[in-house]
């Protein structure tokens, strides 16, 4: 009795090696790395259709325009933030209450002013950065609305023969029924 449970536990494991190896997802994420499928679909669409060539351009072009055109107001406010962070460290420093008070009125309204000639920037790039998000979830519509068609034709074309697995299946309920004989 104790040998056949040995046997049922080795049914056990090759029916679980069966299954992972001719599951199509084991072998596409462990062969050397995995890749986003709608990506690489997207990509060969791309490479086939003009428009979506221009769009990808474009796209690419809208990021090289952000970042230059946002480089010279970050340099810029990060020396102002740089600023008022050591002044105010400064003015902790004071021990004169009076003086400390003075020191931090005098910040406080170089910062107003600071935040008032900024705020126009602070409202382009709220909206810069919503109209960003809402051009990335366009983006991944648009991939998944071109690559859905090739998948349904790969689908469509490339379903497997299921003959073999229902054989495979009937040979192991015959082993089961053999390991069961033996066991009970």
């Amino acid at each position: 009795m104790r040998k056949t449970y040995p046997l049922a536990a080795l049914a056990g494991i090759l029916l679980l090696i069966f299954i992972v190896l001719t599951s199509g997802d084991f072998k596409s994420r462990y062969d050397g790395g995995y890749k986003d499928m709608v990506d690489e679909l997207y990509s060969l669409a791309v490479k086939q259709n003009e428009n979506l060539e221009t769009i990808e351009e474009d796209i690419e072009k809208f990021y090289k325009k952000k970042l230059e055109a946002l480089e010279k107001y970050n340099s810029y406010t990060a020396y102002n933030n740089r600023y008022y962070a050591d002044a105010h460290t400064n003015a902790a420093g004071i021990a004169d209450t009076a003086t400390r008070q003075k020191a931090y009125a005098l910040i406080t309204k170089g910062e107003n002013r600071y935040k008032a000639k900024t705020a126009g920037w602070q409202a382009t790039i709220a909206s810069l950065n919503k109209n960003e998000k809402e051009l990335k979830d366009l983006h991944t519509l648009l991939k998944i609305v071109v690559t859905e068609p090739a998948m349904e034709k790969y689908q469509n074309n490339n379903l497997p023969e299921s003959s073999k697995a229902n054989e495979a299946n009937g040979d192991l309920q015959q082993l089961i029924q053999k390991i069961k004989a033996i066991t009970q």
